[in-house]
C-alpha cells in the first residue's frame, strides 16, 4: 500500500524535473556551435520544410517546388524547442512505459495467485470426491454385513 503513493510521487517528480532539464538542453544547444550546427538545425529545417509541404497541399496548392530555408538563428531557436519538447515527450513515454510495466507485473503477480489458489480448490475437491467414494464403499461394505448378520425375522 505505500509503494503506490511512493511511486507515482516519484513520476511526478521525473516530469516535473524533466522540465528544468529541457530548458538547458535549449540552452546547451544555443550555445554550442556543435549543436546548432549539426542537431538544432537540422530538424529545424526538416520541420520547416514538412510543415511548408503540407500547407500548401492542405490550401490545394500542390507540392512547394523550392522551399527557402530558415535563417540560423531561426532554425535554432526551432531546432532547440523540437530537442527540449522531444525530450518532455520520451520522459512521458518512458513513465507510461513504466507504469504500464508495473501494472502488468502486478496483475500477472495477481493471476499466478489465483491461479494456485484454484489448483489448490480443485486438488481439495479431488481429495473430497476420493473420501467421499472410500466412505461410500465402506458405507455399502456395512450396509452387506448388517443384512448378512442380521436375525432374519423368517425364521
Amino acid at each position: 500500500m505505500v509503494a503506490f503513493p511512493l511511486i507515482k510521487l516519484g513520476t511526478l517528480a521525473v516530469k516535473q524535473i524533466s522540465k528544468p532539464i529541457s530548458k538547458s538542453i535549449r540552452a546547451m544547444a544555443k550555445g554550442s556551435p556543435f549543436m546548432r550546427r549539426y542537431i538544432c538545425m537540422p530538424p529545424a529545417q526538416f520541420y520547416h520544410w514538412m510543415d511548408v509541404n503540407l500547407k500548401m497541399r492542405i490550401l490545394g496548392l500542390g507540392k512547394a517546388t523550392e522551399v527557402k530555408p530558415l535563417s540560423e538563428e531561426a532554425a535554432v531557436e526551432l531546432g532547440s524547442e523540437i530537442i527540449g519538447e522531444s525530450f518532455i515527450f520520451s520522459v512521458a513515454v518512458g513513465t507510461l512505459v513504466f507504469e504500464y510495466w508495473r501494472s502488468s507485473k502486478k496483475e500477472e503477480q495477481h493471476e499466478t495467485k489465483q491461479s494456485i489458489a484454484i489448483r489448490e480448490l480443485e486438488g481439495k475437491v479431488r481429495d473430497l470426491g476420493l473420501a467421499l467414494e472410500e466412505q461410500d464403499a465402506k458405507l455399502r461394505e456395512l450396509n452387506r454385513l448388517v443384512v448378512e448378520y442380521a436375525p432374519s425375522s423368517k425364521k
